[in-house]
């Protein structure tokens, strides 16, 4: 079986349209109810990962499987084959070489997600031993009555379109720290937010032609209490909710029901072309599960983490 990889930076578009190919083969059992994102969109996603982060590509007839190392236990391994091209020994192929590059990069675990059960029984042939599951919803935007925001004396909701604003940017790397208690893994240490990282990611949105928009909570002295992530391409009928979370200190004020509430009606009205929102959130996080229902997204899929130690 050849594997080949690919330099997603330098690769020409028909190539990495290959690996498009197969991730629209894959879609409906990976993204139940949305619709395909475009070969563009796509390509851009894999041609400008944010340098941050390593990312490696590997290339199959049928078949293709992408790396991300973050750090010695926040590594990611996607992994795709072609319905037509199973039990062909594809996936087999293409795992052993992901995996042993993410031994060359001191990688102690790996993490993937399967959604099917052929995928799960692949898994667990492999040595991954499932974990977390990780529930993907979806909100009509058309038809959602979303509420009109709230949020107590002396704060105010604001959204940042494509960028941070400098003088915003160490307290916006400050309320992201909450995301570091949010569920993960047990054995998942994934590096904190740094200001280079916010630039890097920024950066990469805008070469993959995706607008980022940032909803925050801030107060009159600069402090954040609450953001929330939203990225879409122009164009596109669906966008995808992102990171949210709130500043320990300022949780039980509603901030979070506010950013978010304030981010779907800013882009209903910026964007009338999206009819649909998809957001995931860890299966245990009650909390921004029942965020998310208030607002009216429903369950759409489950997908399951499996962690494969090295």
């Amino acid at each position: 079986m050849r594997v080949d990889e690919v330099d997603a930076r330098t690769a020409p578009d028909d190539l990495l349209a290959r690996l498009v190919d197969v991730e629209h083969a894959c879609w409906p059992e990976s993204y139940a109810g949305e619709p395909l994102r475009s070969y563009a969109e796509a390509i851009g996603f894999y041609r400008h990962q944010p340098p941050t982060h390593t990312s490696c590509f590997w290339l199959a007839d049928g078949g293709f499987a992408a790396l991300y190392v973050h750090g010695p236990t926040a590594t990611f391994l996607r992994l795709f084959v072609h319905p037509e091209w199973r039990r062909r020994g594809v996936g087999s192929a293409l795992l052993a070489a992901a995996v042993a590059r993410a031994r060359e990069l001191g990688a102690e675990v790996v993490y993937a997600h399967h959604t099917t059960s052929g995928g799960a029984a692949f898994a667990a042939r492999s040595g991954f031993a499932d974990g977390q599951r990780i529930v993907r919803s979806l909100l009509d935007l058309r038809l959602a009555e979303l509420p009109e925001p709230h949020v107590p004396e002396g704060w105010t909701l604001v959204t940042w379109l494509r960028r941070v604003p400098d003088e915003h940017l160490d307290a916006f790397v400050r309320v992201y720290a909450s995301m570091d208690d949010a569920p993960d893994p047990d054995e998942m240490d994934f590096p904190s937010m740094t200001a280079e990282k916010v630039r890097e990611s920024e950066e990469s949105q805008v070469r993959r032609g995706r607008e980022l928009r940032v909803t925050v909570a801030i107060r009159a002295d600069g402090e954040v209490g609450s953001f929330t992530e939203l990225r879409l391409t122009p164009g596109s009928t669906l966008a995808l909710t992102e990171d949210t979370g709130t500043a320990r200190e300022h949780r039980g004020l509603g901030l979070a029901k506010a950013v978010k509430a304030e981010s779907l009606r800013m882009l209903r009205d910026d964007y009338p072309a999206v009819e649909l929102v998809a957001t995931s959130n860890a299966e245990e996080n009650a909390v921004m599960r029942h965020v998310n229902e208030w607002l009216g997204f429903v369950p759409a899929s489950i997908e399951t983490t499996a962690a494969l130690k090295l």
